[in-house]
């Protein structure tokens, strides 16, 4: 008898311990706004309150720009040298899986230069 009991018992627990654990969804930040991944973005992070989880959403023509998740020296010399990761669906999504500093560049000739990066902190 005390057996028949038990096993209801420890699924009612199990359901109050999932249903009291929350689910963390980080934000959506459309990069531009309505703009979209376009010349003159850099900037756009700027009193923006991203944390870490929150996802960057990158909107632009796929055929005209691209995206580079590069390191501070890239970003700061508009060039990919070192790792990177590069996104071309036109609709890129990218997690900010971890704090600190997140760099985003065009690398197509001269628009990093001409304000296709932005510097996120999370």
């Amino acid at each position: 008898m005390a057996r028949a009991t038990m096993v209801p018992t420890l699924l009612v627990l199990l359901l109050v311990v999932c249903c009291a654990t929350p689910i963390v969804h980080g934000k959506e930040w459309t990069v531009g706004d309505n703009k979209g991944w376009s010349f003159g973005v850099s900037g756009w992070e700027s009193g923006k309150h991203i944390q870490s989880g929150d996802v960057l959403v990158f909107k632009y023509n796929p055929s005209m720009h691209n995206v580079v998740q590069v390191g501070e020296g890239d970003y700061n010399s508009c060039r990919v040298t070192g790792p990177s990761r590069t996104y071309t669906s036109g609709n890129d999504h990218i997690q900010l899986a971890r704090r600190g500093k997140a760099f985003f560049i065009c690398s197509l000739p001269g628009h990093c230069q001409q304000g296709m990066k932005i510097d996120v902190t999370a």
